[in-house]
């Protein structure tokens, strides 16, 4: 899309404990796509104001990126959705598609939740977290208030994220980014989704991680036929991060479906 619209730009919604995208961000540029493409900073990842933030901040904060890189400067924007940002981007999206003055053209997600209204994160994974996933209370304990969780934030196993999240990196690489891993508010898990982007004309792709051990393979193919019949797809030979492992391949799947 990009040759024939310069002003098309990439919003990148990153997924819960974000390593750096700096390797992707630098493909990007390469490949020459505007500088204005970037990463959302979401707030539930890594803060430390109590209570932590919830969906509903993270939404907010991808819209406001949206509104400045749309109605401010007038660019066509794709959302690259990554992981649990598939669901705050889904979110964000409402209100924002393609218009006179730009719009958001298309959301393309890659190993990310897509979730029906109403549905949580923690109620897909069965209403309690996932093997690697560690809960822990903060820094206060009277910021305690998700019954189901019994604390407010949740980080990754450091044993077992190598294997989970980058396993198709060297050893020493997954040592260094599990390391750079953040913690990530509970209230982004229990909070349920508000919008079916797909059913209300918003144009989708869903790029399909083959080695991902963190989503694997089948329950993206699950969720991704949501999309209905007119969702692109392709498959990425990676694991659950391939802006790290990948960034060349990404790109060039990412082509094939916008």
């Amino acid at each position: 899309m990009h040759p024939s619209n310069p002003k098309t730009t990439i919003l990148i919604v990153p997924g819960a404990w974000p390593p750096a995208w700096s390797p992707f961000l630098t493909t990007l540029l390469a490949a020459r796509y505007p500088s204005s493409s970037h990463t959302v900073s979401l707030p539930t990842n890594g803060g430390t104001s109590l209570p932590l933030a919830t969906l509903a901040d993270d939404i907010a904060a991808i819209q406001a990126s949206l509104h400045t890189l749309i109605h401010d400067e007038g660019h066509d924007v794709i959302l690259l959705c990554h992981s649990s940002g598939g669901v705050s981007g889904s979110n964000a999206v409402e209100g924002r598609a393609a218009g006179k003055k730009g719009g958001v053209a298309r959301v393309v997600f890659f190993s990310g939740f897509v979730l029906k209204a109403g549905e949580s994160l923690m109620g897909m994974f069965g209403g309690k977290p996932l093997p690697w996933m560690v809960v822990e209370v903060s820094t206060s304990p009277a910021s305690v208030d998700m019954e189901c969780l019994q604390g407010d934030r949740v980080l990754g196993d450091a044993e077992m994220l190598p294997q989970v999240g980058f396993n198709d990196l060297p050893v020493d690489e997954q040592a260094k980014w599990v390391k750079e891993m953040t913690h990530t508010s509970t209230a982004l898990f229990v909070a349920p989704s508000g919008y079916e982007l797909w059913a209300n004309g918003v144009p989708c792709s869903y790029l399909f991680c083959t080695e991902d051990n963190a989503l694997p393979l089948a329950y993206q193919q699950g969720m991704a036929q949501q999309l209905g019949p007119e969702n692109r797809t392709a498959n990425l030979k990676s694991g659950h991060c391939p802006f790290l492992s990948v960034p060349d391949q990404l790109l060039k799947a990412f082509e094939d479906v916008i």
